[in-house]
């Protein structure tokens, strides 16, 4: 669970809190090959973006083809290189390097062979989705059912696509 905590002036209590999370606070959710730091929902946000930190060993796989109807996502490159193929186009995203993919676009990513991918992606309008990112490695391990994400478009803003 997070510490994650509001900030604000509390002569102001009607106007939406700043959020604040330290990466220390931060739940660390760890994969094959990655770890996702869940650093902001929607709902800590007044609903304005979600924000992870991903960060990809060499050769490992991130998502595969999806778009978001509702939502832009912003993919800002730490460390290393971020590739991708978006509305069918590979590209190479190295250090210090941004890609914004507006809804609708399909776009997939993962780490390339000889570098780590370590990335802040940012969705906005945000979606509740540390959920969704808690589910995936349960299904992966066989003690979540998957049709648990029969309702991910819907609720998560997650559409997958064939490759």
């Amino acid at each position: 669970m997070s510490n994650a905590s509001a900030v604000s002036d509390p002569d102001a209590s009607s106007q939406p809190k700043a959020y604040l999370v330290q990466e220390r606070d931060a739940e660390i959710i760890a994969g094959n090959g990655s770890r996702l730091w869940l650093l902001a929902d929607a709902s800590d946000c007044c609903g304005a973006l979600g924000a992870n930190r991903l960060r990809l060993e060499a050769g490992a796989a991130g998502a595969k083809p999806h778009y978001h109807a509702r939502s832009s996502e912003a993919f800002y490159v730490l460390d290393g290189v971020l590739r991708m193929v978006v509305d069918g186009e590979a590209v190479s995203v190295e250090r210090g390097g941004l890609v914004v993919i507006p809804p609708g676009v399909v776009h997939s990513f993962g780490a390339g062979p000889d570098a780590v991918a370590d990335v802040l992606v940012t969705l906005t309008p945000g979606v509740d989705r540390f959920d969704y990112f808690r589910l995936l490695p349960k299904i992966l391990r066989g003690e979540a059912d998957p049709r648990a994400l029969d309702e991910a478009p819907q609720r998560y803003d997650v559409h997958f696509v064939d490759a």
